[in-house]
């Protein structure tokens, strides 16, 4: 039998369709730091250093560090000191605890946060309403990179949430992770390990599959129990495409809205450009609807860019966006 052909893997390659939302919900779910419990009481985490010596810090020093780490690379790239930062944040992250404590980290790395605004809401003002002035409802489907975020937003005298489904990780992950409680008798969510290995496991069965290969074999060990699934490329991209069918429904039922009630759908994101994505949405909504005039790969920078602008020139102050505010550690 000769070897599978070996197939590049695009941009717009269905297997991987979510890769990276799969890495940056481990992220957020998974505590990568050991804990300890000091003579204090107080938990801190163990955190590696170029020596090799063990390093023990809040999760308040941790994000100081992360945020002072951003910092610094916004100033590399704009070649000058950042004072002022707009934080752009996803729609899900509302909590009063969070905006809250944001300024005060922010401060403690030497930066003022003068104003916070969600993804969703930079997205939709970018484009002005298809229809004469008045209440417009719109759902913004962000889908590129780590992100797939849809939120449904209504513009009545500013632009108001309604619902978002946000942080929905790798639908090839969540299917491992779903079938081994019953396999093994364990939480899997409560064990970072684990989950890091399930991953690395679907990462390896998605290459193979894009090398050519017709099925592959995706293995989970624990506790000296193994559990084995089969997959092929047709199953798994039916399932990554569901995977965009079951957010959409489920934000639209969250926030109570029939899709025909939809006025306008703002495509943001690189994965929008993708045929197969398109299509998904177009079996919701009808494509007069559609808001794409600008490239969503290249909508966030350009609504950012004008925002920041605008934001300058109404307060007289140099700012920059600074995206990505959870910090890769909502498990802390």
């Amino acid at each position: 039998m000769e070897p599978p052909a070996r197939i590049s893997c695009s941009g717009n390659c269905l297997v991987h369709l979510h890769s990276a939302a799969g890495k940056a919900w481990l992220q957020q779910h998974s505590c990568p730091f050991q804990q300890h419990a000091g003579p204090d009481g107080f938990t801190r985490f163990r955190v590696p250093t170029a020596n090799n010596e063990p390093t023990f810090l809040s999760a308040y020093e941790i994000f100081t560090s992360l945020f002072q780490s951003q910092i610094a690379a916004l100033e590399r790239l704009h070649g000058q000191r950042v004072q002022n930062i707009v934080a752009l944040i996803p729609a899900t992250i509302n909590s009063r605890n969070y905006l809250s404590e944001l300024p005060t980290i922010a401060a403690a790395a030497g930066v003022r946060i003068v104003h916070s605004i969600q993804r969703s809401v930079l997205a939709a003002s970018a484009y002005r309403s298809l229809r004469t002035p008045g209440r417009r409802t719109i759902l913004v489907f962000e889908f590129g990179g780590q992100f797939l975020e849809i939120s449904l937003l209504t513009e009545d005298r500013g632009l108001n949430i309604m619902a978002t489904v946000s942080e929905l990780g790798c639908p090839l992950m969540n299917y491992l992770v779903s079938e081994v409680p019953w396999s093994f008798g364990i939480d899997p969510e409560c064990d970072s390990l684990f989950l890091l290995y399930a991953l690395l496991e679907c990462e390896r069965a998605k290459n193979a599959l894009c090398l050519g290969s017709a099925t592959v074999e995706i293995k989970i060990e624990q506790l000296g129990m193994e559990t084995r699934r089969s997959i092929n490329r047709e199953w798994l991209v039916r399932m990554n495409l569901n995977h965009l069918r079951n957010a959409i429904m489920r934000c639209l039922t969250e926030a109570g809205v029939r899709k025909e009630a939809v006025d306008e759908v703002v495509l943001a994101g690189a994965s929008c450009n993708i045929p197969e994505v398109r299509g998904v949405l177009l079996e919701f909504f009808q494509w007069d609807k559609f808001r794409c005039s600008i490239d969503p790969a290249n909508l966030m920078s350009l609504s950012s860019q004008q925002f920041i602008n605008n934001f300058s020139s109404t307060f007289n102050i140099p700012v920059v966006i600074l995206e990505g505010l959870n910090l890769g550690l909502h498990a802390l």
